[in-house]
């Protein structure tokens, strides 16, 4: 049984925005705080600008993720938030890894 939980989890990390461990990250982070900020995700990941760039981008390209520009006290901010289905998507996972924690 917990074999076919082990292809279940290899099957739905195969996804391209799901393989990589930093886009992992960057996904229960904005399932943790809904919406961050492009210096906050910057902060977190410890990534170059452009690194951290390139992964919103896969995640948005995926539908995980929106990114908007918002005018702030501070001025303009990018903030980075969780799409629906990038909530279902981190839910499965921990899902996932619940079962195979119940093993």
């Amino acid at each position: 049984m917990s074999e076919d939980r082990i292809k279940d989890l290899i099957q739905f990390l195969n996804n391209r925005a799901l393989n990589n461990s930093v886009r992992l990250a960057i996904l229960l982070a904005l399932y943790t705080f809904t919406e961050m900020t492009f210096s906050e995700l910057l902060e977190y990941s410890r990534l170059q600008k452009s690194s951290l760039a390139m992964h919103i981008q896969v995640l948005e390209e995926e539908g995980f993720v929106v990114s908007q520009k918002k005018f702030t006290i501070n001025g303009v901010r990018t903030f980075i938030k969780i799409t629906d289905k990038g909530k279902e998507v981190i839910k499965e996972y921990l899902r996932l890894l619940e079962e195979l924690k119940e093993k």
